[in-house]
Parts: structure tokens; sequence; C-alpha cells
């Protein structure tokens, strides 16, 4: 991945926020460093090697904007032509940015769920690569490609921390995050898997909301009691792709969970920006939000360690 700048991103000891914040030791992964700033670089890559080894010359992904950026900024390396369906009702800010690097822009009516089955049919109709989260072989290449993000964390710790906290939309990355520690562990080179921290929006995500009220099989929610905002865009969802993954994780690694306001994720994204310089989606945000909460609720100290998963600008 390294060769066009994906992965090794910043890992670095915050001890302003740790004395700010009250943590033992606490450390931040900072995913903004990859290509398109975000850590879906991660996955978009995975799938593009997937579906160029199938043959691809042109693929389709429904996304609000990260992800579709994403592939489009990636796809270029592949010689593969990305189609990205946007659902009508999102103003999605990086449609321009796409356009300019060549993406092809669809837009379709429903909600982003409902444009991934579609996106997904005209996949098929179309003879394209199905890029979308949810599918098997995407789900496994994209936890492989997360996974190197506990690889990083490990390697650089030399041990594995005691809690991981990652922002949820459709749970893939925290899935990744847990099987790479997970697969650490069964290697002998730790023992231990760290507490995984999910965080995620107030009634709006199905990971959250299932594992909180105590359920181990992931379903989906209800999508209009669902309020979404410009902030926390990035983790809502009715129906996490891969959400029974994440839920997994969550269990096994006998982890927690938060939901996390709008007014938090930005008064921690502006601690981030003060304390760190690093300029953090307040989405992204979230995950330091719910690891703080998970950490002052033990006595014990420890290592802890906020994936940071988007840029902000």
């Amino acid at each position: 991945m390294q060769k066009i700048g994906i992965g090794n991103t910043i890992f670095t000891r915050s001890r302003n926020i740790e004395k700010l914040l009250g943590f033992s030791k606490l450390f931040l992964k900072f995913e903004g460093g990859n290509p398109t700033g975000t850590m879906k670089d991660r996955a978009s890559y995975a799938c593009l090697k997937l579906a160029e080894s199938q043959g691809y010359d042109k693929l389709a992904i429904a996304s609000c904007g990260n992800f579709g950026a994403s592939f489009v900024g990636l796809a270029h390396h592949f010689g593969i032509e990305a189609h990205v369906f946007i659902p009508e009702g999102y103003h999605a800010p990086r449609i321009s940015e796409m356009r300019a690097r060549g993406g092809v822009i669809h837009r379709a009516s429903g909600t982003y769920e409902e444009v991934v089955e579609y996106s997904g049919r005209e996949a098929v109709r179309r003879g394209w690569f199905n890029a979308n989260p949810g599918v098997e072989a995407n789900t496994r290449v994209s936890m492989e490609a997360y996974s190197t993000i506990s690889h990083e964390i490990y390697d650089r710790l030399g041990y594995a921390p005691n809690a991981v906290a990652v922002p949820v939309g459709n749970g893939t990355t925290l899935a990744g995050i847990y099987e790479g520690f997970a697969e650490l562990m069964r290697k002998g080179e730790t023992e231990r898997v760290p507490a995984m921290i999910g965080a995620s929006t107030p009634g709006g995500n199905p990971v959250m909301e299932c594992f909180l009220e105590g359920e181990r099989s992931i379903r989906d929610i209800d999508p209009s009691g669902i309020t979404e905002t410009e902030y926390n865009e990035p983790l809502v969802s009715w129906r996490s792709l891969d959400g029974q993954e994440a839920i997994n994780a969550l269990w096994e690694s006998g982890g927690w969970a938060a939901y996390v306001s709008d007014e938090k994720m930005l008064e921690f994204s502006e601690i981030l920006a003060k304390e760190e310089g690093l300029w953090v989606l307040p989405a992204s945000a979230s995950a330091l939000v719910a690891l703080a909460e998970y950490a002052s609720k033990r006595s014990e100290g420890g290592a802890y360690v906020a994936v940071l998963t988007g840029r902000k600008g």
C-alpha cells in the first residue's frame, strides 16, 4: 500500500489530552493522512485490487461522499472507471472533487441503504464490479485491509492496548481492527485482544442499538426515527451492512459502546485541533468521546487508543 501512500498513518501519544481528560496513557491513530483523507482508502484499495484481479474495468459504489471520493481517487491506479451513486437528498460536498478526478456521478432516489441495493443491481445489469459493502468478498478484503491498522498500532507499542475506540457506521472498520488483533493473539504475538469501543450517533445505528440492548444478532432499525445532520452523517445507518461482524467483535472482545451527540463530536474535534493540531471530522472525534467515557469508569491504568478515521477539509 505504501507505494501510493496508504497506511502507516500518524500514531502519537497525546500527553496534553491525557491530562485534560484523565487518561493514564492515550494514543491517537490519525487516518486522515491517507491519500483522500480517510481510512476508506484502505478498503477501497483492497476492493480495487479485487476488481482488477477479476478483469473489471468499471465499478459501482454507493456513497454519501468519502467512500466514493476514495474509490475515484485511487481507481486510476488500476485503470478502472468509478461510477459513484449518490442519494438525491444528500448534499455530498465532495461531488465536484469526484468529477474533477474522473468519477462518473449518478444521482438516485432513496436512502443510502436503498442506493446501495440499486447500484448493486446496476452493476450486475451493466457488467460492472459491485464495490459496495455487504458483498461477502468485499467485506473479507476490506476487513483484511482494516486489520493493518491493528498491526501498525502493535508495531508502534509492542503490545496490544487495553482498549481501542472506533467510530461505527457500517461496522467494517471496527470489525477489521478487532480481527487484526485477534490474528496477532492467535500467532502468539500478544496475550490479549483490546476491548473494542464503538461510537456512533444516538438512535441512528443498528450496531449500537443491538449491542446496547444486549442483542447478539444485527437487525435493521426504523429509518423514520433517525435524525441526520451534517456532523453525524458518516455514522448514520438504518442497516449496517457489515454490522454482524461488528457486533461479534464487540461481544468477543469484552467491548463497550456509546452514543455521542453532535455537540460532543464538535467539542472534541476542537480539542483535537487545539491540543494536537489534528483537523478531524466531528464524526471521527466520536471515538475519543466514547473512549474518554469508557476510561473514566475504570480504576486501572493502561493504554487507550482512539482511531480518528477522517480529516476535516
